[in-house]
């Protein structure tokens, strides 16, 4: 879903996986898949979008969960077909025990943010995780570099909306899609990775700025 941020002037800003995605950051992992793909006699962008409709399908159900309604409403279902539904309800299964497992408790769905210092916004999940405010990022890949820097991101953005809140843990959960396993990444708010990650970010922001600037 294409969010539409905007700054306090009323100016249309770029979200934090629009500055990440479009510098091509991390993509031999994608050309190995890519490869491996082909040896196989597949189309890599018939399996990625497959794969993209599971993960998708997986986060509906988890939110709907969250929210108490229907996942089907999120979600086209245009196209789907079973076998994706029931590799989501594999990672969903994952969430579901990994919820308990550390005593999940949502604090703020979907939660559009923008950052008046770094003119840019973002969408983000907050929840108590072993009662401590926490940015949890769900995923059925990874994780990879970019996904840290996406996360690091994601507290500066809260930073600057609430000083006084501030982000204790961060983490990035991959959901089995396979066999309903889960495995997780967990960082300390001033860990030296998310320290790194939100200066790669600033650093990915401005050269996103000078990006717009070179037209040949």
């Amino acid at each position: 879903m294409r969010r539409n941020y905007k700054n306090s002037k009323g100016e249309r800003l770029p979200g934090v996986t629009t500055v990440i995605s479009s510098l091509g950051w991390n993509t031999e992992p994608l050309l190995i898949w890519a490869n491996k793909m082909g040896q196989e006699g597949k189309h890599h962008r018939d399996v990625s979008d497959a794969a993209a409709d599971v993960g998708t399908i997986a986060h509906a159900m988890v939110e709907g969960e969250l929210k108490g309604i229907d996942w089907k409403e999120l979600v086209d279902m245009r196209g789907i077909t079973q076998e994706q539904v029931g590799l989501a309800e594999n990672a969903y299964l994952s969430w579901l025990e990994w919820s308990r497992t550390v005593n999940f408790e949502l604090k703020a769905s979907e939660q559009e943010l923008v950052c008046e210092d770094l003119q840019v916004g973002g969408t983000i999940d907050i929840a108590a995780v072993k009662n401590e405010t926490s940015i949890v990022d769900l995923k059925t890949s990874g994780p990879y570099p970019e996904q840290l820097i996406q996360l690091a991101a994601y507290g500066l953005i809260y930073a600057s909306n609430y000083p006084n809140n501030p982000i204790k843990s961060y983490y990035i959960l991959k959901l089995g899609k396979e066999d309903g396993s889960f495995s997780y990444n967990y960082w300390p708010a001033g860990s030296p990775l998310i320290e790194a990650g939100g200066q790669v970010f600033k650093h990915l922001r401005e050269i996103h700025k000078l990006k717009n600037k070179i037209k040949v």
